[in-house]
């Protein structure tokens, strides 16, 4: 018998161990630059170097990794490093005008292109020189300027048609601006492009020497760079040069930028913090499920796998919060802006809220679910780059109120954090139902289902009228009955309903566990729906596009499954 234990208690810590191996191995192999090409001294000298565009600072390397994926639709291209890639787009323009890098999605816009078109991907030149495309961009874009209606094959139109021209800016020159003008620093800062023009009056204040050095150094560069086998050194050397002749320019104006904050930039960029913490949530998964397994084992077994499990799910909020502090540190505001940053915030809200519900219920299950759940938001998040822009951008005007931005919005969007826990747990607590002939722990993760759901009701309603109180501030109104305001309406009534049919009995734990997940749709309506498939109403600074077959076939497939699950229920309680 004592052999017997000492060998489980072998096993157990073998397994363990091997889910450390394994989580590691998703950590770092499962990094974004998991087979890039190894980042060059030169590369990183450039990365390192503060741009402007799009309203914002960033460091170059920020700038890169968004042209890369707003032009390819990847994260890297030739596994290359993006300041790597942008540099030789801006530097080579002759060769990438002509190669074929823009995707085309839109089955009926490959076929306007034809032959012309090479793995789905068609080349700048070719874009800019269709005539006829041409026609129907010239078109779409005098519809918008009249607010007239597009049709998704035009707004995919005028999209590949400014990825173009965005990639032409940079090989003339246009994109990036480098040095910031003396006096206004916001405004337009100075361009490659600006050297061959009549100088601005606000260049002639800049130091003409050290500009024309500066000059000089950009031009060594590029020449280095285009070398037919461009050597290694040479290169660090001129891109070395190239940034000390910049910040000579800014020295010399009187000019300083906060190393500090572009260290943070670049340190959030190859943190990967929401990529790794996905990874981290589904390693807990694996140890909590790994210690539900051991319960017909040893209690110092079972107690060791969930306090590593524990410590592993601690490690990953932790890391998301450490993204999430960056985020904010770097934008200077709240990050829940757009459709990445909100999913983001979701799932750091499913796992916060999921600790209360498990100490005061005490069910494993509920651990398990709420880490599968945030991972799923996390991988959601950083899998989908093109539709789910993860750009920090500036604020639109109307969210310069930093006290409504983070009141309204971030309550708003923790209740779909409590939501989609409930939504979780509503999928184990309907499946057990169903097919599982133990039914032991279900009214637990129904009763979980039940506090979040309340939590969830809370948030939203306070949320809805704090809405309220912003649209008053901002447009003059309280409430107009916009899409986002009438689906979150919709959302709350439908949690209302169900919350009071558990009260009065009308719902068991099964049917508080379908309602959960039902009423969850509404939620999926109000938070992607209204954003990327309505797009109207006077919330445009959350639109977006695409994706829109994939959300509709996972929730018909999501729907279809619960149907079929409550066929299965009623018909096994109909037999008994």
């Amino acid at each position: 018998m004592k052999n017997r234990t000492k060998n489980q208690a072998a096993r157990t810590k073998c397994l363990h161990t091997f889910l450390f191996f394994v989580g590691s191995w998703f950590l770092v192999l499962g990094s974004p630059v998991n087979g890039m090409a190894e980042e060059s001294k030169w590369s990183h000298t450039l990365a390192s170097i503060s741009v402007q565009h799009g309203g914002r600072v960033k460091p170059f390397e920020s700038f890169a990794r968004e042209a890369v994926l707003y032009v390819t639709g990847k994260t890297a291209w030739n596994k290359n490093p993006a300041a790597q890639t942008v540099w030789e787009w801006v530097v080579n323009p002759e060769k990438w005008i002509t190669q074929p890098i823009i995707y085309v999605g839109l089955p009926q816009i490959r076929a306007e292109f034809g032959l012309k078109l090479i793995n789905k991907r068609v080349s700048a030149e070719v874009v800019m020189g269709e005539k006829a495309f041409v026609q129907k961009v010239t078109d779409a874009m005098h519809r918008r300027e009249k607010r007239g209606a597009l049709s998704f094959a035009d707004k995919r139109r005028i999209e590949i048609y400014e990825r173009a021209i965005f990639l032409s800016q940079l090989g003339e020159g246009v994109v990036p601006g480098w040095i910031p003008q003396p006096q206004n620093p916001q405004g337009a800062w100075l361009k490659f492009a600006d050297f061959a023009a009549a100088p601005a009056d606000w260049m002639k204040e800049l130091p003409q020497q050290e500009l024309q050095i500066f000059k000089k150094s950009a031009e060594d560069f590029a020449v280095t760079f285009k070398a037919e086998k461009p050597d290694e050194k040479n290169l660090s050397i001129v891109a070395q040069n190239f940034k000390q002749a910049l910040d000579a320019v800014w020295a010399r104006a009187g000019m300083a930028m906060d190393h500090d904050l572009v260290g943070k930039e670049i340190f959030y960029n190859r943190l990967h913090a929401f990529g790794r913490g996905s990874k981290l949530y589904l390693l807990a998964a694996l140890f909590f499920v790994v210690s539900v397994i051991s319960r017909r084992k040893t209690k110092k077994d079972r107690e060791y796998s969930f306090a590593i499990g524990l410590c592993v799910y601690g490690a990953a909020i932790i890391l998301h919060v450490v993204g999430f502090y960056l985020r904010c540190a770097i934008s200077g505001r709240a990050p829940v802006t757009n459709m990445y940053e909100s999913i983001v915030w979701v799932s750091l809200a499913v796992a916060i809220f999921s600790f209360p519900i498990y100490f005061y219920l005490r069910n494993i299950g509920i651990v398990i679910v709420s880490s599968l759940v945030a991972a799923l938001g996390l991988l959601i998040a950083e899998s989908f780059p093109a539709v789910l822009d993860s750009a920090l951008s500036p604020l639109v005007p109307v969210l310069r109120s930093n006290l409504w931005l983070t009141i309204h919005v971030l309550t708003i969007t923790m209740s779909y954090g409590a939501f989609a826990l409930a939504w979780g747990l509503g999928h184990v607590v309907v499946l057990g139902y169903a097919f599982r002939k133990n039914k032991e722990g279900l009214l637990a993760l129904a009763n979980a289902i039940y506090r979040a759901v309340q939590i969830g009701v809370i948030l939203l309603a306070a949320g809805t009228v704090l809405g309220g109180v912003w649209a008053n501030y901002s447009w003059g109104r309280f409430w107009g009955w916009d899409p986002k305001e009438t689906w979150a309406l919709i959302a709350l009534l439908g949690y209302l309903v169900v919350l009071h049919a558990r009260f009065i009995g009308w719902f068991g734990s099964f049917g508080m566990a379908m309602g959960a997940v039902l009423a969850f749709m509404g939620v999926v309506m109000a938070w992607y729906g209204v954003n990327f498939v309505l797009a109207a109403g006077l919330h445009s600074y959350g639109f977006g596009g695409g994706g829109y077959p994939y959300v509709a076939s996972v929730v018909i497939a999501d729907l279809a499954l619960m149907g079929f699950a409550a066929w299965v229920y009623k018909k096994g309680a109909a037999s008994k």
